[in-house]
């Protein structure tokens, strides 16, 4: 049996592993909130990578996710961190990711 914490840790790289698989069509949808999700990482100072808004919004819902499973916002951004960090973001964008998913995505 998994703990919370295992299971936060496993939530954010399972999520954006699959949200790196496009459809045959490469075409996502996004909805208002998913729009918006987008525009408050950009008034943060994140620029997410053209075309892959996708990711960046199932991350979102993952954040969120861990946050109802008990994690804290540091301890998130340490795991978005750690999964972004190749990919040229900072400790600083995770943070702002974190933000913009509670912001957006998470209740009350």
């Amino acid at each position: 049996m998994f703990s919370s914490r295992r299971l936060g840790n496993l939530t954010i790289p399972a999520i954006i592993a699959a949200a790196t698989i496009t459809t045959s069509t490469g075409i996502a949808v996004a909805d208002s909130t998913d729009d918006a999700f987008i525009a408050k990482m950009h008034s943060l100072g994140v620029t997410w990578p053209a075309g892959e808004d996708s990711v960046a919004i199932s991350l979102g819902h993952a954040i969120c996710a861990d946050r109802n499973a008990g994690n804290t916002p540091d301890q998130i951004a340490t795991d978005v961190h750690n999964q972004l960090n190749g990919k040229g973001f900072t400790y600083q964008d995770a943070t702002a990711i974190v933000s913009a998913a509670e912001s957006v995505y998470c209740p009350g």
